[in-house]
């Protein structure tokens, strides 16, 4: 009998021999090997195609998962499509910014001042689409003017100016128009100012339909926020957009609870125009415009957030709306006052978007800015007030969180 020993070696020389002959085999054949392995990975990638071809953007599975901006979750879910980057799906609805287009360019020109605050110019950004798709042309702009500052204000951050045009070509369908040349296969130019734009209301009812583009769009944009790890298109380097939120909350801002009050006076204005909205909405002006202590207590308190700190924004121009919340004994320990803005940085506007509770003034651009990116980012009107109506010693709810989007209610179009 052969002892145990020669059968463990005899079994290794031949595991062995196997292995060797193995290797030879494939240092033999190795463009072979080569050959089928690349044909083999082109099927897997013909196939998934032609599941996207035959069953559409939704034949390949894409799991959601939560959007998460400055470190704070939103309640946001999403996912880009691994095979159509332009393509992002948020709560299983698909979003890509297209349209029906004749061989004709919408131009957005360099303006010689920019118009308005941010507000104001995401609005006429986003009735840039509007006026696009309703008239079925492509959508263009220069490099260095109002659109690319007012997509900046919050997102697409870049180390590659090639890379950022075919970003914002891909991602939000804007071509960057360079010289002449681009011109070329144009039928016709059409060129529109920020100003122009601002005022522009798309024909018809199809009001919910912009809102949902718009939603998109924005949503896109806040995708890509600033985090100053690249620059802007002036050559500066981007400005964080947390950094308020850092700022403010050392480091815990991702489990922080705050509410964020927007008061605006606006030289008198936002009087005048909250007149306007009560006629169009139903609200009471002075809830938005005094910002009393008892308005934001009947607000916070059913919602405990009393407790938590409560940061001011105001122009200044209002000094009774601090003077007030100071020295209400509950408000005023949780107050914390960043005044005397009559305008709001982008980190600024993500203290207040990304607030767990916002109290706004409809009559204020910005504040209705801040109010539609809360609505893209799933906020919903428990978390958002703008549009609210005294009654019977209370302050209920007169319009929902698309009120804001709707240009039959907004209708004053006050700058």
């Amino acid at each position: 009998m052969m002892p145990v020993h020669y059968k463990l070696l005899n079994t290794m020389n031949i595991r062995r021999d196997t292995a060797d002959h193995i290797i030879s085999i494939i240092v033999k054949h190795r463009r072979a090997l080569f050959i089928i392995c690349a044909a083999f990975s082109l099927a897997v990638s013909l196939f998934n195609d032609a599941l996207y071809l035959l069953g559409g953007p939704d034949a390949i599975s894409t799991k959601e998962k939560p959007f998460v901006m400055c470190d704070r979750p939103t309640p946001l879910n999403y996912a880009i499509h691994p095979k159509m980057t332009q393509q992002v799906t948020y709560s299983g609805e698909p979003f890509v910014p297209q349209w029906p287009k004749q061989k004709k360019l919408l131009l957005l020109r360099k303006d010689d001042y920019l118009f308005g605050h941010i507000g104001n110019q995401i609005n006429s950004l986003l009735h840039a689409y509007d006026y696009a798709r309703d008239h079925q042309l492509e959508l263009g702009t220069t490099f260095h003017g109002w659109v690319i500052e007012a997509i900046q204000f919050m997102g697409y951050e870049s180390n590659d100016n090639k890379e950022l045009r075919n970003e914002i070509r891909n991602e939000l369908g804007i071509t960057i128009i360079r010289n002449s040349t681009d011109l070329v296969g144009y039928d016709e130019v059409i060129q529109l100012s920020a100003k122009d734009l601002y005022f522009y209301k798309s024909p018809g009812d199809n009001w919910e339909s912009n809102m949902n583009f718009h939603i998109g769009i924005l949503r896109r944009i806040f995708l890509r926020y600033n985090r100053a790890l690249g620059y802007a298109h002036h050559g500066l380097r981007a400005i964080n957009v947390c950094r308020t939120i850092d700022d403010l909350f050392h480091g815990s801002g991702s489990s922080m609870k705050y509410t964020v009050i927007h008061s605006r006076f606006m030289e008198g204005r936002a009087q005048f125009k909250l007149n306007q909205l009560a006629k169009t909405s139903g609200l009471t002006p002075k809830g938005a415009l005094e910002m009393s202590p008892k308005y934001i207590r009947m607000i916070l308190k059913p919602l405990g957030m009393l407790e938590h700190p409560i940061v001011l924004f105001s122009d200044g121009e209002l000094p009774s709306v601090e003077e007030g919340l100071l020295r209400d004994p509950v408000i005023g320990p949780k107050l914390i006052v960043l005044g005397n803005k009559t305008s709001l940085t982008g980190p600024d506007s993500a203290l207040a978007m990304l607030s767990d509770v916002y109290i706004g003034n409809p009559a204020s651009v910005t504040s209705g800015y801040i109010a539609r990116s809360r609505h893209a980012l799933g906020y919903n009107e428990d978390q958002t007030y703008m549009f609210r109506k005294e009654h019977k010693d209370n302050w209920i709810s007169v319009c929902n969180e698309k009120c804001i989007f709707n240009p039959w209610v907004m209708s004053t179009n006050l700058v």
